[in-house]
């Protein structure tokens, strides 16, 4: 089969986890090709899904759903009756509707989605300093069962498969980008006083065009705070500060334990 893997990945969790299901599809004998839609470009260029035989879409989960770039993207798509399933990549706090929305709005598209999964990886804000969650996933196990997942994808995509997620109590409802207040504006990227290249990696990459090279700052409007920027600046002289204590207010607000995060599985969802 050719499979197109497309994935949404800002820190590099959601796109490990695609390379590990790509090498096992190709194992299988299967073409594959993979897409990281994180730019405004790659996901303004239009997709032919006559192109290939099934698809596999991937995105990390933002405040309990994929990012908002990524839902208006899907908003845009002719699926034209294609097989795919779909993966999330969380940061251990919780999907909550992540996989209801992905779900709708694929169908929606004109997909038929046979197949889901969740995968445990380290939070995007471990970035910054005193944000710690998470840090050592995935890790093998994780891994293993995004090998499973690929291998159940292959069987869903060459035969019938009844798949599909309850949305009774579901309705979907967009979300705007808001700005961050309080001590959550902390969170948003900047560049310090250190020596830059200017290079202008991150506001090329910018998934929603909020940062500026040249003044080194983000556009509090629009960023999603998805931490490419840090993650991907060649420098590294773009940063989060000190959020230790905002870090551990949102880890005892949602009980998040080592103990509770350790006990966190990855799982694909038949």
């Amino acid at each position: 089969m050719n499979i197109a893997i497309i994935y949404f990945s800002a820190t590099g969790i959601t796109e490990t986890i695609a390379n590990h299901i790509a090498a096992i599809l190709e194992r299988e004998g299967n073409s594959v090709k993979l897409t990281n839609i994180i730019t405004p470009d790659s996901r303004g260029s239009q997709f032919d899904f006559s192109e290939f035989d099934s698809y596999i879409f991937g995105f990390p989960v933002f405040g309990g759903r994929p990012p908002t770039v990524a839902e208006e993207w899907m908003k845009t798509l002719d699926g034209r009756k294609k097989k795919c399933s779909m993966f999330f990549t969380y940061g251990a706090r919780d999907l909550e509707w992540a996989h209801q929305i992905t779900y709708y709005l694929l169908t929606q598209a004109n997909f038929q989605v046979v197949l889901s999964a969740e995968f445990i990886g380290k939070h995007s804000l471990n970035v910054a300093k005193g944000w710690s969650l998470a840090k050592d996933r995935p890790n093998q196990f994780d891994f293993d069962i995004a090998i499973e997942f690929g291998l159940q994808s292959i069987k869903r995509f060459q035969k019938g498969s009844e798949f599909s997620i309850d949305l009774s109590e579901f309705t979907y409802k967009p979300k705007k980008t808001r700005k961050a207040r309080g001590s959550w504006a902390n969170l948003y990227p900047s560049r310090g006083k250190d020596d830059c290249s200017m290079c202008y990696l991150c506001e090329k990459e910018c998934p929603v065009k909020a940062f500026d090279a040249i003044s080194g700052e983000t556009n509090k409007k629009l960023c999603i705070q998805c931490m490419h920027c840090v993650t991907i600046c060649p420098d590294n002289v773009i940063y989060i500060g000190e959020v230790s204590q905002l870090f551990k207010k949102f880890s005892d607000r949602w009980g998040l334990t080592k103990d509770v995060v350790e006990q966190k599985r990855s799982k694909i969802i038949f």
